[in-house]
């Protein structure tokens, strides 16, 4: 039997800087199905239990294993549709952060910890097991909020770039729109400090960061609306210059067109997770 709940932090602390915890699972050892997630800007920390994980340019394959381990992977996903294959049973937390909120509990700029914008997490190390062993082995999704709450609160970390994080702010804000130029005067900063800032702690540019906002605010868009809503008017809501170049940018990114994509999105709990289910 196939299981996701989503739950939101109960610390207000916290909130700040994780969006929602979300619990999968499935104990059917014949199960097998492929989840497709889009880029966010809300990123995802993903545990597994005694699974064994292959990761390739085709996405992530999970497999059940009977060798007992943590897996720990972290996503960045900017620029393209990743697919997980899930083949038997399996057992996974999933940790959505705020924008930049990952930032907060890492002693290190992110360029000095990931190598890749999908790979293994190493950086928590054993608190953090000791945590996610407790929250595997609890049965109450709240409780197993109030145990990550409380490694999240130790973990915290002095992470203040006020530039970044208002530039990030007002990218989301405008959707995808404001111009570089824009920016820099609003923050009284230059182009190339506002390019480092990016790279160092997004691990991207500003304008592939503003391309991956825009997209899945239209990726929002479409699911928290009713199905009446045309691709017209996501395209609208989106400011694309017309129909076209919606359905271009969208086929940039997700590889298919946003006919096809939308209408086969599913929501999963109660946050803003939407997969497309095969």
């Amino acid at each position: 039997m196939e299981k996701f709940i989503s739950v939101q932090p109960k610390s207000e602390i916290i909130r700040k800087y994780i969006a929602y915890y979300y619990f999968h699972s499935c104990t059917d050892t014949k199960f097998e199905k492929s989840f497709v997630f889009y880029p966010n800007y809300k990123n995802a920390l993903t545990v597994y239990k005694n699974a064994e994980i292959v990761l390739s340019e085709e996405g992530t394959a999970v497999s059940d294993s009977k060798t007992e381990q943590f897996s720990i992977l972290y996503t960045t996903n900017l620029d393209k549709s990743i697919r997980v294959r899930f083949k038997g049973a399996f057992d996974k937390i999933g940790i959505v952060f705020a924008p930049l909120g990952l930032n907060h509990f890492v002693n290190k700029p992110l360029f000095e910890i990931l190598s890749e914008r999908v790979g293994y997490f190493n950086s928590f190390g054993f608190p953090f097991e000791e945590c996610i062993s407790a929250v595997f082995d609890e049965k109450d999704e709240s409780e197993k909020a109030r145990l990550l709450d409380s490694f999240f609160e130790n973990a915290l970390a002095d992470f203040n770039v006020a530039i970044l994080e208002k530039a990030v702010g007002e990218i989301i804000t405008s959707g995808g729109l404001v111009k570089v130029s824009e920016l820099s005067e609003k923050l009284m900063t230059n182009r190339k400090t506002l390019l480092r800032l990016f790279q160092k702690h997004l691990l991207c540019s500003v304008e592939e960061y503003k391309k991956m906002v825009r997209f899945r605010q239209a990726i929002n868009f479409s699911q928290e609306q009713n199905e009446s809503n045309r691709l017209t008017e996501i395209a609208l809501f989106s400011q694309y210059y017309d129909q076209a170049d919606f359905i271009r940018q969208f086929k940039s990114i997700a590889k298919e067109s946003p006919k096809k994509v939308i209408p086969s999105i599913s929501k999963l709990g109660n946050e803003e997770t939407y997969w497309k289910l095969e």
